[in-house]
């Protein structure tokens, strides 16, 4: 009697909460139905297509926003259940009868994420599937797509529809497969495209860009990475609209030439011939962009890189990889940052800068982050007259790598009495100041001199290994010009036997 008692209790319990979750199920549909239609869209838009036919089935309500969702997402698939032609099968009639189903309901945004199927001798197969998946892209082009993504895992070499360039709906492009060709259409056609992203596709000519040119002309954003340049060495782009190009490991390009006058944004990481003596005397770099206010450059250097006047310039970030006697070419680059308030160097351009001797005048750097290989005494001079040119620096950042700085390295040559006799302008706008420090006494003289004669200073960080922890008491005693936040933290991995090389 006991036991069926307590199994009686436990039915009722498992029904009470059950009849509570269909409540707060059934609550939470009403009150997604009563949304009005745009709000409901834009919630469903955050499903893929597996999750938005579970919500499909739920009521009348519920299909018809299914069914009339602007926003699909075509992934979220578990491709190690479709391995086999009939699973995959039966997945594309579903998506085409849904598709059909949909009947003429606006199609505005597309995302497709499909890993291609590979069988053994099965080439007729495969080809089904691309027919089938070009068939889904001219589906929603014909229902004036605007925002269209295509990511597609697989090596395969395959055309891109040429009708998606052609569409007059079409606002933002963006495509992700490698191998895929990417051939652009004839000049005399017009495209509204706003944003154009390409990774790991194949260009097979100069088209492309002559039609961005000509054809686009509304076009803000352009992004390329990891495209093969086949049949080109030559990469012009010009264009009257473009706001932001961002160009990454670009393969078998030798000429590149920039220009716009609304750009404000570039991103370019080159990089070539890394095993040669003089990689760059057969590559150049040419940009003419007034108006730009961020520059990112990453990768190689080329011979007499010309950047042009960029007066607007606000943000730079400069990370080459210079030979020992490319001073001209770096100081050269860094000559056309003068108005740059914001300034990142790496420790191979900082490194080569300093060894050249003289220094560009940077005068309008507000933020400077630097990265070297420590406080060596033959860097420091170089150092003094990067910063002396510096009147309106407020925030600096030294970052020391101790993979290069070994305990054997000198850094010891330059006391406090050094830094008193410079002078440099630098040291009354100091606001905030975070230095990383490997060994030898030179950062730790340079960190003091900062505490004891920085007026404007807020806050000081300093990043040191275990064995300069006694030296790291005494910085404490220092007579402190302003009322500091001083913060000392302790890196292990700093240590001797624990060298890493910093990836900037």
């Amino acid at each position: 009697m006991e036991d069926r008692g307590k199994r009686k209790l436990l039915a009722t319990t498992a029904s009470r909460q059950g009849q509570a979750v269909r409540a707060a199920t059934e609550g939470l549909i009403d009150r997604l139905s009563n949304l009005p239609d745009h709000v409901a869209h834009h919630i469903l838009s955050f499903l893929a297509i597996k999750d938005l036919t579970c919500f499909g089935c739920v009521s009348k309500r519920c299909r018809e926003f299914y069914l009339s969702t602007p926003s699909l997402n075509f992934d979220g698939f578990s491709w190690k259940d479709l391995r086999t032609y009939d699973k995959r099968l039966r997945l594309w009639s579903y998506l085409d009868r849904y598709l059909f189903h949909r009947g003429v309901n606006r199609i505005e945004r597309f995302c497709i994420y499909w890993e291609l199927y590979y069988a053994d001798q099965q080439q007729s197969l495969r080809e089904d599937e691309r027919f089938r998946l070009d068939k889904w892209i001219y589906n929603a082009i014909r229902y004036n797509v605007e925002f269209l993504d295509i990511k597609y895992l697989g090596w395969e070499a395959l055309p891109f529809p040429p009708c998606v360039l052609l569409s007059g709906s079409l606002k933002s492009l963006s495509v992700h497969m490698n191998g895929m060709i990417f051939k652009a259409p004839s000049l005399a056609s017009f495209s509204n495209l706003e944003c154009l992203k390409l990774r790991g596709v194949i260009l097979v000519d100069e088209g492309l860009f002559k039609w961005i040119s000509c054809s686009c002309k509304c076009i803000k954003e352009l992004s390329l990475k990891y495209v093969c340049g086949k049949g080109t060495k030559n990469f012009t782009i010009e264009s009257t609209s473009l706001e932001s190009l961002c160009i990454e490991w670009v393969s078998s390009i030798c000429y590149l030439y920039i220009t716009g006058e609304k750009l404000r944004k570039i991103t370019i990481d080159w990089r070539f011939g890394l095993l040669t003596d003089k990689p760059h005397t057969d590559k150049s770099l040419n940009i003419c962009a007034p108006n730009l206010n961020s520059l990112n450059w990453t990768g190689s250097l080329m011979n007499q890189p010309n950047l042009g006047r960029l007066e607007c310039l606000e943000e730079a970030k400069i990370c080459l990889l210079p030979s020992d006697d490319d001073f001209v070419y770096v100081s050269e680059v860094l000559s056309c940052l003068s108005s740059a308030k914001v300034l990142t160097l790496n420790d191979e351009t900082t490194m080569v800068l300093f060894k050249g001797g003289s220094m560009p005048l940077l005068k309008n750097v507000c933020y400077l982050c630097i990265h070297i290989e420590g406080f060596l005494d033959n860097l420091v001079p170089a150092m003094t007259s990067l910063l002396g040119g510096m009147s309106k620096l407020s925030t600096l950042i030294i970052k020391s790598d101790s993979f290069f700085c070994g305990p054997k390295a000198d850094c010891r040559g330059f006391n406090m009495g050094y830094w008193k006799m410079q002078n440099t302008a630098f040291i009354y706008q100091l606001k905030e100041v975070t230095v990383e420090l490997t060994h030898g006494s030179n950062g730790i003289e340079f960190a003091r001199y900062i505490l004891e004669h920085a007026q404007n200073l807020n806050k000081m960080t300093l990043v040191h290994p275990p064995q300069l922890s006694n030296a790291m008491r005494k910085l404490k005693k220092s007579k402190m010009a302003s009322n500091i936040t001083l913060d000392f933290q302790e890196d292990q991995e700093r240590g001797p036997q624990k060298r890493r090389r910093r990836v900037v």
